[in-house]
């Protein structure tokens, strides 16, 4: 009866470990993100052990991984009813809450399965551990990090020595945004004084560094993952998903790596049809996405984005437009990317009428993106949508909100705002820029070429003659540069000086030096030499004088003896005749 006993003991013993032993397979599965498997291990656990509440509450977060909310919910209401509502069964159904927005009714069914747990006054960390992945799940909109964190910290504090809890604190932590960056590095550094080779910590800190695009950082610790475990596929796809942009060569090496160590799944299609997109390969992606699509993968999610990328290279714009804006409309804000929004707006851009939506997507993108160097592309990108539609105004204010967002404007940025603001007609703002280019680039061209842009563009029928200092400003700089190189510019330059002094200042003196000028870079132009002579005679006619008025400073003229002459003399060279004597446009 003894030796009985003790069989039926040991038999009990190994059925409860055998079965202990395929729910931790299939959670194996779930870590290294092979779903298929994982799957399929914990459906079969379930089906030969079903009261297995564990099991189950595994295979329902294998469905939510897949995306698969409907089945997670049947799954765990069917367990609900049939085992009295266990602990790990109402965090499961809270979670599912969580996702669809229901906070309050979430956090009843958390409360109440802590209540449930409860072992000598003390709470079950299982549940707690559960209570912070449900948190730690979706867009940082949805449920409530602060809460899961409080819980993660407690279960930690009740038994330590686990990595696992530490990756869901970090996510939490990394939802709360702010300034909990440093706290989400730390629980994923915690996780490796615990486990040193634990690869989903390294794949997680990849992750922040990857989000600041740090790339020696991200690379680093994505290939410390796979040093860790070489088997781990997020790390092998994190690193394609780089290379692929760069280097296609490398990014296959990546793309095989990942292939073999992940399920036979659409996952894998999908990156594969990727590869062949990135390759330059668009019919034979596009093949593959149609074919993806006739078949058991036509529900998987990026499948619209794939097809999107290869009609537009192909050529098919409206395909294009309808399967990213598909995509864009159904999908969980989470799950869009900024490439995805930057695309949908580049397409839609270049469809005539489609800049309006191409706006309203990059404005979207940009609410839910904090990455500052995302940012600037957002912007800088709604401002070129606005160039397009000659929206000046508006082009002027993306570029000016991106300017005073980046925090070391490159001279592009500087000079690309105050052209912007030119074409604006918004002087004071480019007359701003154009001269915080002058003063941290004074050895280029581009300050002083915009500042004499700005005063002529003000001084729209020349009869101000306020541009004079800032054209000679721009003249001077250029005979000190290269007076070869710029001689068309400076001969045009000189032009202009010779119209505004000779005929809105009557400095006739003022006039025969801008001549000067120009013979030195252009000797036998007929039209200087023409002018010099007309210019002359004038002076010599009012007794040698000829400076009838004078400006200062400002360009503002001074009153002075009326000139004498006739009218006709004052009128000495016009704009259209010096710009044709040098035989190229004006370019001031």
């Amino acid at each position: 009866m003894k030796h009985t006993i003790l069989l039926m003991s040991i038999g009990l013993l190994l059925s409860m470990g055998l079965r202990a032993q395929k729910t931790e397979d299939g959670k194996k599965f779930l870590y290294s993100n092979r779903l298929v498997s994982a799957k399929a291990t914990l459906e079969k656990t379930v089906a030969n052990e079903p009261k297995n509440t564990e099991a189950i509450y595994w295979l329902g977060q294998t469905y939510l991984m897949m995306d698969n909310i409907a089945g997670a919910r049947n799954l765990y209401q069917k367990a609900a009813l049939e085992f009295s509502s266990q602990p790990i069964i109402q965090v499961g159904l809270g979670h599912i809450d969580l996702l669809e927005g229901r906070n309050t009714e979430a956090r009843a069914l958390f409360e109440d399965a802590i209540a449930k747990s409860m072992s000598r006054k003390k709470e079950n960390p299982v549940i707690l551990n559960a209570i912070g992945r449900a948190n730690a799940d979706g867009a940082t909109t949805v449920g409530d990090p602060a809460y899961g964190v409080e819980k993660l910290l407690r279960s930690i504090e009740l038994d330590p020595g686990h990595p696992e809890p530490y990756i869901d604190l970090g996510i939490n932590y990394l939802k709360m945004g702010g300034d909990r960056g440093g706290d989400a590095y730390k629980a994923f550094n915690n996780a490796l004084e615990i486990d040193p080779n634990y690869a989903a910590a390294k794949y997680r800190l990849g992750k922040i560094f990857l989000s600041q695009n740090n790339i020696d950082k991200f690379i680093g610790y994505f290939t410390g993952a796979l040093q860790s475990d070489s088997t781990y596929a997020p790390a092998y796809l994190e690193l394609y998903n780089y290379y692929a942009l760069r280097d296609v060569n490398k990014a296959r090496g990546y793309l095989e790596k990942y292939m073999t160590n992940s399920d036979k799944d659409c996952n894998v299609d999908f990156f594969y049809g990727d590869y062949l997109f990135r390759s330059g390969k668009y019919q034979e992606s596009l093949d593959k996405a149609q074919a993806m699509q006739n078949g058991l993968c036509k529900d998987y999610p990026r499948l619209k984005v794939l097809l999107a990328y290869n009609y537009d290279r192909l050529g098919d714009s409206n395909r294009a437009k309808e399967n990213i804006q598909a995509y864009i409309s159904k999908s969980p804000a989470d799950k869009i990317t900024r490439e995805d929004y930057l695309f949908a707006a580049t397409v839609l851009g270049n469809i005539t009428g489609g800049e309006d939506s191409a706006i309203s997507y990059l404005k979207t993108a940009l609410a839910r993106d904090t990455a500052r160097a995302t940012r600037f592309v957002y912007m800088d990108t709604i401002a070129g949508l606005y160039k397009k539609m000659e929206q000046w105004d508006k082009r002027v204010e993306w570029l000016q909100r991106s300017f005073e967002a980046n925090p070391n404007p490159s001279n592009f940025d500087i000079y690309n705002l105050g052209d912007a603001a030119l074409l604006a007609q918004n002087y004071g703002l480019a007359d701003s820029m154009f001269n915080k280019y002058k003063a941290q680039y004074p050895e280029q061209i581009y300050g002083y070429l915009g500042l004499a842009k700005s005063a002529i563009a003000r001084d729209k029928d020349t009869t101000a003659g306020t541009a004079v200092a800032a054209v000679q400003d721009y003249t001077n700089y250029l005979e000190k540069t290269d007076t070869a190189k710029y001689k068309s510019r400076i001969f045009q330059n000189y032009a202009y000086l010779v119209y505004v002094h000779a005929n809105v200042f009557k400095d006739f003196p003022a006039a025969l030096h801008d001549l000067e000028g120009l013979l030195a870079v252009d000797p036998e132009n007929n039209y200087a030499k023409q002018t010099s002579e007309q210019i002359k005679k004038i002076i010599a006619s009012q007794g040698g004088k000829g400076a009838a008025g004078k400006q200062d400073n400002a360009g503002e003229k001074k009153s002075t003896t009326k000139p004498a002459g006739k009218k006709s003399a004052t009128k000495v060279a016009g704009k259209k005749g010096a710009t044709k004597a040098s035989g190229k446009k004006s370019t001031t």
